[in-house]
C-alpha cells in the first residue's frame, strides 16, 4: 500500500549537469541544464512573506519542502543543487533550489516518501 499525496501539484525538476567540477568547490564551470521533468509533489511553506524564527541543530534552514514518492525521486535522478518550478496557472512560476532531501514516512522498514527541502532562487 503506497500513501498518498495531499493535494499533489506539477512540480518541473531541472537536473544540472556542469562542464567541470571541483572536488573541492563543485561545479566551476558553466552550468547546462536539463531538459525538465514533470513530477507530482505535495508542497509545504514554511516561511512566505513573513518573519519566522530559524530552527537549530538538524532543522535545515529552509523556505518549505515539497513531499515526493520515494519511487518517483529516485527514478528522476534529482539531486542537491538542482532547481524545481512550481507550475501555478493564476501566478508566474517560481523558481526552487533543492538544498536537502531526506527520507520520510517509514514504514515496515521502507520510507515511502522524501522530503525535498528547498530555498526560493532570488531574482539577479
Amino acid at each position: 500500500m503506497r500513501p498518498r499525496l495531499i493535494h499533489p501539484r506539477r512540480v518541473l525538476l531541472y537536473r544540472r549537469r556542469a562542464t567541470e567540477i571541483d572536488p573541492e568547490f563543485g561545479p566551476t564551470g558553466e552550468i547546462e541544464w536539463e531538459d525538465p521533468i514533470a513530477l507530482q509533489g505535495q508542497v509545504k511553506y514554511n516561511r512566505y512573506q513573513q518573519v519566522v524564527p530559524v530552527g537549530s541543530g538538524n532543522d535545515p534552514a529552509s523556505d518549505g519542502h515539497v513531499v515526493f514518492h520515494s519511487e518517483d525521486w529516485v527514478s528522476s535522478g534529482g539531486k542537491v543543487g538542482d532547481e524545481m518550478e512550481l507550475v501555478v496557472d493564476f501566478v508566474g512560476p517560481s523558481r526552487l533550489v533543492v538544498i536537502e532531501v531526506r527520507p520520510a514516512a517509514h514504514y515496515r522498514g521502507i520510507h515511502w516518501h522524501v522530503h525535498v527541502h528547498f530555498t526560493r532562487k532570488r531574482a539577479g
